[in-house]
């Protein structure tokens, strides 16, 4: 980082407190204040401590690309691995990222997004916890120091997941991390990477830091705020990552005691609402605020009025579907018998290829337009203007059908600490059978014909990351498991088209692989004489 400018901008409630490059300095409003005027007392931190919970969903007003955080972020993590696939090329969304060519290119806009968004929220992290130094430490400032700590290990998480090797299968003490930026004064200049082991170190001293402050508080006002159960539940990820299993089990434990699972009701209602009693920790998008075409539904909905949605549909991987018991209510939100508009049928046999005569799934024109006109009604307001596609994505729906009303934006909920919990204790040898109670309790409620597990060792770890794969389809989680377990990517058998998906479509694993690092962008090269990329990419 050239600059790392110590001022607070507050625009429309957002905070603003790191550039990256001299190119982001064109971006400070003229109403910007100085962080000792803004931060000067614990309620005007909690003012910009708001301003990150929207920074974190919100459409930046601060970036050329004008994206729109997590929303973006989340999608990104599951285009590109394999499991949400488009089985036509439809509407560029997300092209890039399923071809391979955009976290492997320094140049990309993904990535200077992906590098800009989160050190910009570390450093309105720094400017708060900074700021608060010599307080007295009332609740309200522990509320607020704990969330800035929470987010900052959340935020540096994410960068030295995406940005290096996992410590599980590299020397975490010389592999290169990504830079630790925790000051808010001169010299403002570019740091060099830190090793994996030391970025760890910090995210472990944050999340520490976070559940000390947030335990025993009282009750939160929104979802959006970060409470000790989700200071632990992303400290359970972080040991996950790292491969410190106990503390992932036991930080799991903690987080989801209290929260209830959603009934089958509630899970094919659309993921759409905070409200939903199993989400953790999400951001309430109110309508005044909505990302219109920047909204994760657009990104992931099927039923979204806009172009992506309407011309690009989204399926799940033939082969997942396929390992999906059918006895599993969650296999009703893949709709493998939705009839394929995407295709000319030859209905009147005018042409002399039998392939494309009708819908293998609907024989004649007769049942085809009957079950065409009734996913319509059902799933799309009566419109008839949204391509279908068999197994289509039915998990994110939005509440109006065929509306671009704003949908909440979710990012953490029960049902991935339960998962934690499990995978970590299978990994620990020895407590199988404790790792299948837990996979039991999650699983039975949405199976009814499923059995507590007998399965041991790895076969119980690769039961417990399918269960994984199937409950926490298209949330943003799928690359970060895959670079975490070192799995290839095949994408033989899913419906892929490996003309479209190119380099996207086989790649080895992560640990021989250094196609699945993000390159620095080209712009943090530029403006920082220290820092260094990562191994150019082989495709």
């Amino acid at each position: 980082m050239k600059k790392y400018i110590n001022k607070l901008f507050v625009l429309v409630m957002v905070v603003a407190a790191i550039g990256c490059s001299d190119d982001y300095l064109t971006t400070q409003p003229t109403h910007a204040y100085s962080p000792a005027s803004a931060l000067s007392s614990p309620e005007n931190m909690l003012v910009a401590l708001n301003g990150m919970h929207r920074e974190m969903y919100g459409q930046s007003e601060l970036n050329e690309t004008y994206n729109a955080g997590e929303c973006y972020i989340m999608p990104m993590m599951e285009y590109g691995a394999g499991d949400f696939i488009r089985p036509i090329p439809g509407v560029g969304w997300f092209a890039t990222t399923c071809k391979w060519t955009s976290h492997t290119d320094a140049n990309s806009g993904n990535n200077d997004w992906v590098w800009y968004q989160y050190y910009h929220l570390i450093g309105s992290a720094n400017n708060i916890i900074n700021a608060a130094e010599g307080m007295v430490e009332t609740d309200l400032l522990k509320e607020v120091l704990g969330q800035a700590h929470a987010y900052r290990a959340f935020l540096y998480h994410r960068l030295v997941c995406l940005f290096a090797k996992n410590p599980q299968y590299t020397d975490e003490t010389t592999e290169l991390g990504v830079p630790i930026m925790l000051k808010t004064e001169a010299p403002y200049q570019g740091q060099p990477r830190e090793t994996v082991a030391k970025v760890y170190e910090q995210c472990e001293a944050d999340i520490q830091k976070a559940i000390t402050y947030l335990t025993g508080l009282g009750t939160r006002s929104s979802k959006t705020h970060i409470t000790a159960k989700i200071a632990n539940g992303i400290a359970a990820r972080i040991a996950l990552t790292k491969g410190d299993f106990v503390s992932a089990a036991t930080y799991a434990k903690v987080a989801r005691t209290g929260f209830s699972l959603m009934s089958e009701e509630e899970y094919k209602s659309g993921f759409n609402s905070y409200k939903n009693g199993e989400w953790m920790w999400a951001a309430e998008v109110v309508a005044d605020q909505t990302n219109y075409y920047r909204s994760w539904f657009y990104y992931v909905g099927m039923n979204f009025n806009g172009s992506f949605d309407r011309g690009t549909p989204r399926i799940i991987n033939k082969t997942l579907f396929n390992q999906i018991s059918a006895t599993d209510y969650r296999r009703d939100l893949f709709l493998d018998k939705m009839p394929n508009t995407t295709v000319a049928w030859d209905w009147e046999k005018k042409d002399s290829d039998p392939n494309n005569d009708f819908d293998p799934n609907y024989p004649t024109k007769e049942e085809f337009d009957a079950a065409v006109k009734a996913v319509n009604t059902k799933y799309f307001g009566g419109s008839a203007s949204f391509k279908k596609h068999p197994y289509q994505v039915a998990k994110f729906l939005n509440e109006n059908a065929a509306t671009i009303e704003p949908e909440d934006v979710l990012y953490m909920r029960a049902s991935e600490m339960y998962l934690i919990e499990a995978e970590a204790l299978a990994k620990q040898g020895g407590k199988d059978s404790e790792a299948a109670d837990v996979l039991f309790e999650l699983i039975s409620a949405r199976d009814a014909g499923y059995t507590k597990s007998t399965n041991t060792g790895q076969a119980l770890v690769d039961e417990i990351l399918l269960q994984r794969r199937i409950e926490l389809f298209g949330e943003g989680h799928r690359w970060f498991d895959m670079l975490r377990n070192d799995e290839a990517l095949d994408l033989t058998g899913s419906d892929a088209d490996p003309s479209y998906y190119l380099k996207g479509y086989k790649q080895d694993k992560p640990s021989v692989n250094d196609n699945w690092l993000f390159q620095i962008p080209q712009s943090e090269i530029n403006a920082n004489e220290n820092m260094v990329q990562n191994p150019k990419a082989s495709l």
